[in-house]
């Protein structure tokens, strides 16, 4: 998507009005292999493949593997991989409408940007806080009801061993903040920036 072909064919339909013109517009905001939003769609793809064959896999293991309260493990695996399902298939109709062809082509650009933006938050917020949860969870379940645990408990109190998991924890979680920072720019930030400045130079171009 070339900034200057995009001001240009703004130009003309500002002037003109024609649906020619609009039709050209759309065409360029909307080329699959340059588009911010197809670049979207194939990461969220993507990713949710991986979550899929990740989750799918664990999932069984523990199934197969554990018995009685281990199975906490794939209950919350299963619970976390259809609450990204929910997130994957609202996110995914979102931007099957933000390429709406009938919209205003700049206020559909803002929309674009405004949404990007809550959803680099949100993909932000919960990716960091999701880690803590899981490590915690998962190191409460696995010492309270693993096997082997329970056979050293005599000699390991709960309260030092969940000092220890919360210690590790908060020093996984900086790291993991960071990388999930960069992933989320990788994956959202940048092309709303894009999106964010092609808005921007229209705008002024108007004024």
């Amino acid at each position: 998507m070339e900034l200057d072909q995009l001001k240009e064919m703004w130009s003309d339909v500002g002037q003109s009005k024609t649906s020619t013109s609009e039709q050209e517009l759309q065409a360029i905001l909307q080329k699959k292999s340059k588009s911010p939003i197809a670049k979207m769609k194939r990461n969220l793809f993507i990713e949710m493949v991986i979550v899929v064959v990740l989750y799918s896999s664990s999932i069984l293991h523990y199934f197969l593997k554990f018995k009685g309260a281990m199975l906490s493990l794939a209950w919350l695996m299963l619970i976390s991989g259809l609450l990204y399902m929910i997130y994957y298939v609202r996110k995914r109709k979102l931007l099957h409408e933000m390429e709406c062809v009938t919209c205003e082509v700049r206020s559909n650009l803002q929309l674009q940007v405004r949404t990007l933006q809550k959803y680099i938050w949100f993909y932000l917020v919960v990716g960091t806080l999701l880690f803590p949860f899981i490590m915690l969870t998962s190191g409460v379940i696995i010492f309270l009801y693993d096997p082997k645990m329970q056979a050293n408990s005599a000699s390991l109190s709960f309260w030092p061993f969940f000092l220890v998991l919360v210690t590790i924890t908060v020093v996984l979680t900086i790291p993991m903040y960071f990388l999930n920072k960069w992933y989320v720019r990788k994956l959202y930030g940048q092309h709303a920036e894009k999106l964010k400045q092609i808005v921007n130079e229209m705008s002024e171009e108007e004024d």
